[in-house]
């Protein structure tokens, strides 16, 4: 997708080519996204020799942070090498992932407010899905809680060995459905609204439903309801094999395969890149439910999943988030991308974090878990995230 938020970047090349430091290379663009340390001498200090040191333990290649307190940075950094030659840098451009579907919960909340009679929480979902299994059971609200117990498309194998041999394929939300049922998949329950799994497909559902219910296209709810209302330059919904530049590159786990060119669609709405001061807007935006109104800012956070799964009233799944109270959280991983990030209602503290890879990594690492850990842990002692 290329659109005016696109141009602004790339007719600002030459800019760039004048003012870095490290010379024009091609896959650089003026930055609009600088280095900043407004917190405590002490305190960003504390945090660069954490990072650094997490770095180093997992032999990462690059870390980008920011940490934020009501909209004013305490810290945003990037530290090691992009790739061979290239230093990280704060403006470049990453996956987000997961951190995708708080975009769609609020596109979903907006759309319900602005017409419940083409798409409500409580609607069935077979009012969009009539010959899906089990779907005249299942609720608008229980695809966006991860309870309607439908098949997980991205487990299955078969379609996991589609990704693998054609990492630059584009999918549609209509063919990663169809891999959620038979014969690709089996349901995750057949008792929706009565326990809880993590499901792509439940918001790939949503995005599709959205859009017949709207008769817009996603990206433009998108753009309307979200990044042009908190002017969001440097994100957008990613849906080919041409990431926004400059990029943060990045290398497969275990494998280490650069999959920067390869194409994220296989996640659906999730396939969304942003920078690492677009991420701290949307966090600040998102934990403080500031484009939705006040009755509809506690849907999110609902509490309705406690008691489902392994949902507990300390840590449970809200509306396409993670909440760890006070903590409103989201965490994405794939294809060696690892971003998270994490709001504090009772602090206004804003904490977003990606990392790449490199070629020396261990296996099976949660590093930005860890970060968002030990970093809460110094700025907000009383009630630090879990690891």
């Amino acid at each position: 997708m290329k659109d005016s938020r696109r141009i602004k970047a790339s007719t600002m090349l030459l800019a760039a080519c004048l003012v870095t430091v490290a010379g024009c290379v091609s896959d650089t663009v003026a930055p609009d996204c600088a280095p900043a340390s407004s917190g405590p001498a002490a305190t960003t200090a504390a945090i660069t020799s954490t990072l650094d040191g997490i770095r180093k333990k997992h032999r990462l290649n690059a870390i980008i942070f920011s940490a934020e307190q009501n909209g004013q940075p305490i810290l945003r950094a990037a530290l090691g090498m992009s790739t061979s030659g290239v230093p990280a840098t704060t403006d470049m451009h990453f996956r987000i992932g997961a951190v995708g579907w708080q975009y769609l919960m609020t596109v979903l909340l907006r759309v319900t407010d602005k017409s419940p009679e083409r798409i409500a929480l409580t609607d069935p979902v077979s009012k969009w899905y009539p010959g899906y299994p089990y779907a005249s059971l299942a609720t608008v609200r229980m695809l966006a809680a991860s309870s309607a117990g439908f098949g997980e498309y991205i487990t299955a194998p078969v379609f996991l060995n589609e990704v693998g041999a054609n990492p630059l394929r584009a999918w549609s939300a209509d063919e990663l459905i169809a891999r959620s049922v038979a014969p690709y998949q089996t349901p995750q329950f057949t008792t929706p609204g009565r326990d809880w799994d993590y499901s792509h497909t439940g918001f790939v559902m949503l995005g599709a439903m959205l859009e017949q219910a709207s008769g817009k296209a996603y990206a433009q709810l998108l753009n309307e309801l979200i990044l042009d209302p908190l002017e969001l330059r440097h994100t957008r919904l990613q849906f080919d094999a041409q990431p926004e530049l400059p990029v943060l590159h990045t290398l497969t786990e275990e494998q280490f395969q650069d999959s920067t060119y390869w194409n994220p669609s296989f996640v659906s709405w999730a396939a969304m890149t942003s920078n690492i001061c677009d991420l701290g807007i949307w966090n600040r935006a998102f934990g403080t439910g500031s484009l939705l109104l006040p009755a509809l800012r506690s849907e999110i956070t609902a509490p309705v999943n406690v008691g489902l799964g392994i949902n507990t009233a300390d840590g449970y799944f809200g509306l396409g988030t993670i909440v760890q109270n006070p903590w409103n959280v989201q965490h994405a991983a794939y294809w060696g991308m690892y971003t998270s990030t994490a709001y504090d209602p009772t602090t206004g503290i804003s904490l977003a974090v990606t990392v790449s890879l490199s070629r020396d990594s261990p296996p099976k690492i949660q590093p930005t878990r860890e970060i968002l850990a030990a970093i809460s842990a110094l700025l907000t002692p009383g009630h630090p995230l879990p690891q």
